[in-house]
C-alpha cells in the first residue's frame, strides 16, 4: 500500500511540475515573442496570464494581447497538449494545440489557430507558435509564427 501512496505522489507531484514549467515557458519572462503575419506585417504576442485548466488533458488557459505594427488586440484561449503530434515528432518536441481568440469585432479581429512546438535543450528551450489568423468574418486568413 505505502508503494502505492508512493506512487500516486510521485506522479501527481511530476504532473505539477510539468504544468508549472509549461506556464513558465509561455508566459516568457513577461517578454514578446516575435515574428511575422501574412509573412510582411510584424508580430509581437504576449502572454499575461497562464492557468492550468484541465490537468489531466495538459491544457492551459492563456490571455494576453497581440501587436501587429502597433494595433493591439487582447485574446483569451487554450493551449493543450497534443500526445499524437509528440509521439510523432522527427526532433522530439512536445506538440501543443492552439487557439487564441481575439476580442473585438471588427474586420482585423479573430483568430489564431495553430501549433506551439517546445524543444528543450540544456541551454534554452524554443518556443515556435504557427498557423493561421482568420478573421471572425472569414473574409481574411493569413499565415504567422512567432517565437522566443
Amino acid at each position: 500500500m505505502k508503494k502505492v501512496v508512493f506512487l500516486l505522489f510521485l506522479i501527481f507531484g511530476v504532473t505539477i511540475f510539468n504544468a508549472q514549467e509549461v506556464e513558465k515557458l509561455i508566459k516568457n519572462n513577461n517578454e514578446f515573442f516575435t515574428g511575422k503575419i501574412d509573412n510582411s506585417a510584424n508580430l509581437k504576442v504576449l502572454f499575461e496570464t497562464i492557468s492550468t485548466e484541465n490537468q489531466e488533458k495538459n491544457t492551459y488557459k492563456v490571455f494576453g494581447f497581440s501587436d501587429v505594427e502597433g494595433t493591439k488586440a487582447y485574446f483569451e484561449g487554450t493551449i493543450t497538449f497534443n500526445a499524437e503530434k509528440t509521439k510523432n515528432s522527427k526532433d522530439q518536441s512536445k506538440i501543443y494545440d492552439l487557439k487564441l481568440s481575439e476580442k473585438g469585432n471588427g474586420k482585423h479581429n479573430g483568430i489564431f489557430s495553430g501549433v506551439l512546438t517546445i524543444k528543450e535543450s540544456s541551454d534554452k528551450n524554443q518556443l515556435k507558435f504557427e498557423g493561421a489568423w482568420t478573421n471572425y468574418g472569414n473574409t481574411l486568413s493569413f499565415p504567422f509564427y512567432f517565437n522566443n
